[in-house]
């Protein structure tokens, strides 16, 4: 499960591939739990580049020969990754290939499915994300702790002028009313989540993170949020996702009692383990 513990001091919130609203006024719209919608960017760092890349330069950037409708026949992931089809802020200094101006998959990802985990541009890195800084400046994101969302007087942070929760979210929730279905990410939570928890066991998100349960394994799920009076989120298409076990809030921040179950918790669980694993699976 997560380690939240080394993430409390001198924090680096890495933006992994969520482009800035400052870059594109035409960012799409968010993601919501068991809704299909496409995702939006995180705004408020200016979008430069950070020097060339070997596999495509700012001078390749005019190209408009774009494969990239090939990779969506197979790739589905217009909804949780990496906005798309948008016009950056100044593409003379982009260090990746555009393709008739715009940011598409191939972008940052090589056609050939060769090279670095995940066919990056410019890679194998040894941490993913160092491909964000092509584009992202770190030091805009370090010591941003999203975990923490209110102050001393139970007020909402702020981040760059905003509230904390658009760190995540692409609108602010009103935990008063919303519940699940109702509230809206800026991109896949896994995706939001892989910005900083870059160091997951594998074992553990190769066996569950965006994988869909069975028809039986959902119904007895849904008894158990019952049962338990808890909620167990998951994303579009009933996959499974980190915050499907894990509730990233602050305690005071969620309302409804089954949602916020976990805040704060030990590795922010749910449910207590083992009693989790039991949740879905019959033991």
């Amino acid at each position: 499960m997560l380690d939240m513990k080394c993430l409390q001091h001198e924090f680096i919130f890495v933006p992994l591939l969520v482009l800035i609203t400052v870059i594109s006024s035409c960012a799409p719209a968010g993601h919501q739990h068991r809704a299909e919608s496409p995702s939006t960017a995180l705004p408020d760092v200016l979008h430069e580049s950070k020097g060339n890349d070997a596999k495509g330069t700012a001078e390749s950037s005019s190209q408009s020969t774009d494969d990239s409708t090939a990779c969506l026949s197979c790739h589905d992931y217009r909804e949780n990754h990496h906005p798309t089809d948008f016009v950056p802020a100044d593409a003379s200094k982009f260090p990746f290939p555009l393709y008739d101006g715009r940011v598409r998959c191939l972008t940052c990802h090589n056609e050939n499915h060769m090279g670095s985990p995940f066919m990056l541009r410019g890679g194998p890195y040894t941490d993913r994300r160092e491909i964000c800084f092509q584009c992202h400046y770190e030091e805009e994101y370090r010591y941003i702790y999203p975990h923490i969302m209110l102050d001393d007087k139970e007020k909402f942070l702020e981040v760059n002028g905003r509230p904390v929760c658009l760190v995540c979210h692409l609108k602010t929730p009103d935990p008063t009313v919303d519940r699940t279905k109702d509230v809206v990410f800026r991109a896949d939570v896994a995706f939001l989540c892989l910005r900083c928890h870059s160091l997951m066991a594998k074992a553990i998100l190769n066996r569950h993170v965006l994988l869909k349960p069975s028809l039986e394994m959902l119904t007895y799920l849904e008894q158990n949020e019952q049962k338990l009076s808890v909620t167990i989120p998951l994303v579009p298409r009933d996959r499974i996702t980190c915050s499907t076990c894990h509730n990233p809030h602050q305690i005071g921040v969620i309302i409804y009692e089954p949602s916020a179950k976990g805040a704060d918790a030990p590795d922010r669980l749910r449910v207590a383990e083992p009693a989790l694993c039991v949740v879905c699976h019959v033991m």
